[in-house]
């Protein structure tokens, strides 16, 4: 008789985010009727102690974004009118944030010249706010921020902190 081999197991979280991004997408492509959705993930961390850099607080809201790279500026701020192709906030700490944040955006309805887009991200003092996915949420100036080129639905994002 063969033995089977063990299945592998997987997080709870895996399957969560997996079957969320299932459902987005089934509901996108046949009761939207859009043909493309991209899930991307931002691992995102600072780049030294919070409490280095200033900022001070015991939770943070954390705005995760991405754009066609070509609707960003030299600064990679991006625009007050200008609107991210996906979105997400999280409430975190300045321990999470040292250890690296894991965050999962879908982007709905994506050009094959924005599959590859830059990921913004930046922290805020306080908690989330009613604002489901943060899509008009823009980082002032003096925030603690970071962007990356994504590759194959990812990218790493170091916090710093920009000098206004």
């Amino acid at each position: 008789m063969a033995s089977r081999s063990p299945k592998k197991s997987s997080s709870k979280a895996d399957h969560s985010a997996a079957g969320a991004a299932s459902w987005v997408a089934l509901v996108a492509a046949t009761t939207l009727g859009l043909s493309s959705v991209a899930k991307m993930r931002a691992e995102v961390s600072v780049a030294e102690p919070l409490a280095a850099i200033g900022a001070r607080s015991s939770g943070y809201r954390l705005i995760v974004q991405s754009y066609a790279r070509n609707s960003v500026g030299q600064n990679e701020l991006p625009g007050a009118r200008t609107r991210p192709l996906a979105s997400a906030q999280r409430a975190v700490t300045a321990e999470e944030l040292a250890h690296g944040v894991a965050v999962d955006m879908l982007q709905i309805n994506v050009a094959a010249s924005e599959q590859s887009p830059l990921i913004v991200a930046w922290i805020e003092n306080g908690a989330p706010d009613l604002e489901f996915d943060a899509l008009r949420a823009r980082p002032d100036s003096s925030a603690v921020y970071g962007s990356a080129e994504s590759a194959r639905g990812s990218a790493h994002v170091v916090l710093r902190r920009r000098d206004s």
